[in-house]
């Protein structure tokens, strides 16, 4: 599960904590694999169902494996890239690595300071606008005396520790590695 490796919350949208964790969705990852057997099926003398004639359709529910189509020569993780792009046509945050599966920046941090970046970027933490939305806290206030405390809050203005920009959790820099070392227990 892509929150587990993640650490984000399970209010954090879908989209971004596939991109955060680097894997493509289940689907596409599916449909992936079909393309590719169907591929060896057509083309390996070597394969079971090579030469398999496909008997008629008899329920229009019942969708046979030989009447999917071939990756047409693309390279499997092109594939799975071109089809999260397509799927994937979120803008919600810019902080959120772009889809890749290739690990993003910052994986070289420790778990805990990763979880926070993680929350950061996908801006959904344990803040205290957040825990008063969830009937965690009474009041949305922030220790540093304004009245809620969001995690663009915490992030630009509180003074209670360092501040982070939405470059910085995009790099994983040093700003963002300082702000993570400040706020990974409290988010």
């Amino acid at each position: 599960m892509p929150v587990t490796i993640t650490g984000n919350l399970k209010p954090t949208p879908l989209p971004a904590v596939y991109r955060m964790a680097s894997i493509a969705p289940p689907a596409i990852r599916r449909d992936t694999l079909t393309r590719q057997e169907r591929d060896k099926q057509l083309s390996g003398s070597r394969h079971p169902l090579y030469g398999h004639q496909q008997p008629p359709q008899r329920l229009k529910s019942c969708k046979s494996f030989a009447t999917t189509n071939g990756l047409d020569g693309s390279n499997p993780a092109q594939h799975r890239l071109e089809q999260w792009e397509i799927w994937d046509r979120s803008t919600f945050h810019p902080t959120v690595p772009p889809p890749s599966e290739s690990l993003p920046n910052g994986t070289s941090f420790k778990r805990n300071e990763w979880v926070a970046l993680n929350r950061a970027r996908a801006k959904v933490g344990r803040t205290q606008d957040n825990l008063h939305k969830w009937g965690l806290v009474p009041q949305p206030t922030c220790p540093c005396g304004e009245p809620i405390q969001t995690m663009d809050h915490i992030l630009r203005e509180c003074t209670l520790g360092p501040h982070c920009t939405d470059q910085d959790l995009l790099d994983a820099n040093q700003s963002a590695s300082q702000w993570c070392q400040w706020w990974h227990e409290k988010i």
